[in-house]
């Protein structure tokens, strides 16, 4: 009897289940009024597409790809990288109890950053922080401004680890969605902002297919160069001018002058006080100004295979390290750190990963190459790992 029970109960419940999937098949072919509206036409002007709500989120770029760092764009072009090692030497950090009951300077005002790295906070009109899961975060330019005290973030581990949204704490803009880990910033000054709808972008009534409108290449992999907190260029994997490679190196395995490199991407170091190498947020080397000019033609650097443009630089005495970028104080005041000399690696007499980079004979160099931000290098290869 039980048995049979049991039975009659297991149909009723198969019964139900073939119900609600004819029931959830219908809805998906006919969507009810409540349902998600289908995105616009992609002939559709940008007057036509539905503005997103205030702070909507995306969830179809993730504005991050393969490039780890948490890259800052103004108008499609890259102006920095959000990591601890790489803020302006000007930006300086300050506590808030409200957010962690510490009284440990932690803390930094977005425009603070945007100002330090050049940006006209005037002429701002829109800042869209990219999260996890593609979500992004919706700030105007008015709202940057009038709540500039309160929009705020931070690192993880405090003097490293990703950087952090943190004006949630602080309700700076109620009943909005946030972000927490910021995986990159764009900003748009002169060109317009893409609209967050429905799960993608859309600029010019067509979905935007790369992480980001107006960037193409130009994502700052390589070896980062800044110039008082500024970026000047960075290394790019495709064509090192020959002019560059240092003297007496071998073709087959070039080694790179970084005196020349500086200079190709507009760093002058003849009123330099300080340069300051970088693995993330590891200081490897701090070299002043008298040092450097006594020794600035022995610093060289290779680009080992699969290495992003983030070079290998072989430094007087016999040691090496990945350097993943290079500050230059002209007109600030480097920072107080301190340089770990346990993160390098003895040399091994050059190494056999290097790209070949004595180029053809012509001076267009072999395959790797510098990308200036004031001056781009002509190249139409589109491959950059």
């Amino acid at each position: 009897m039980r048995a049979r029970t049991v039975t009659s109960a297991g149909w009723r419940w198969a019964a139900l289940a073939v119900a609600f999937g004819m029931a959830a098949s219908c809805s998906k072919s006919h969507p009810t009024e409540s349902a998600q509206p289908a995105a616009p036409s992609l002939v559709a002007t940008a007057a036509v597409v539905p503005p997103p709500a205030v702070g909507q989120h995306g969830a179809g770029k993730s504005g991050g790809g393969a490039f780890r760092e948490s890259a800052v764009y103004v108008d499609g072009k890259a102006r920095g990288v959000l990591l601890y090692s790489e803020l302006p030497p000007t930006l300086k950090p300050m506590a808030i109890p409200a957010i962690d009951d510490l009284d440990v300077p932690r803390y930094y005002r977005v425009a603070d950053y945007l100002k330090a790295i050049g940006v006209d906070l005037d002429r701002v009109e829109e800042v869209q922080f990219y999260a996890s899961r593609g979500r992004i975060a919706i700030v105007k330019g008015d709202e940057l401004r009038a709540k500039k005290d309160l929009l705020v973030f931070d690192f993880t581990r405090q003097v490293s680890g990703k950087p952090r949204a943190r004006w949630s704490a602080l309700h700076a803009l109620p009943h909005r969605p946030m972000v927490d880990i910021i995986f990159s910033i764009a900003v748009y000054v002169t060109k317009p902002a893409p609209l967050v709808q429905h799960n993608e972008l859309w600029l010019d009534g067509k979905v935007v297919d790369d992480a980001f409108p107006y960037v193409g290449d130009g994502v700052p992999k390589g070896t980062r160069v800044y110039v008082d907190g500024k970026l000047a260029g960075w290394v790019k994997r495709k064509m090192l001018p020959n002019k560059l490679i240092a003297p007496g190196s071998e073709e087959g395995h070039a080694k790179f002058s970084t005196a020349a490199f500086l200079a190709y991407v507009g760093a002058d170091t003849r009123n330099v006080k300080a340069i300051d190498f970088f693995d993330d947020d590891d200081l490897l080397a701090r070299v002043d100004a008298k040092s450097w000019a006594h020794d600035k033609d022995n610093y060289v650097f290779e680009l080992p295979k699969r290495s992003h443009g983030q070079v290998e630089e072989l430094f007087p005495g016999d040691k090496s390290a990945r350097i993943s970028s290079v500050h230059l104080y002209v007109h600030t005041t480097p920072p107080a750190r301190q340089p770990d000399p346990e993160a390098f690696a003895p040399q091994e007499g050059g190494s056999d990963d290097a790209q070949n980079g004595g180029g053809n004979g012509d001076g267009s160099g072999g395959n790797n190459s510098a990308a200036p931000t004031a001056r781009r290098v002509n190249d139409t290869s589109s491959d950059e790992l």
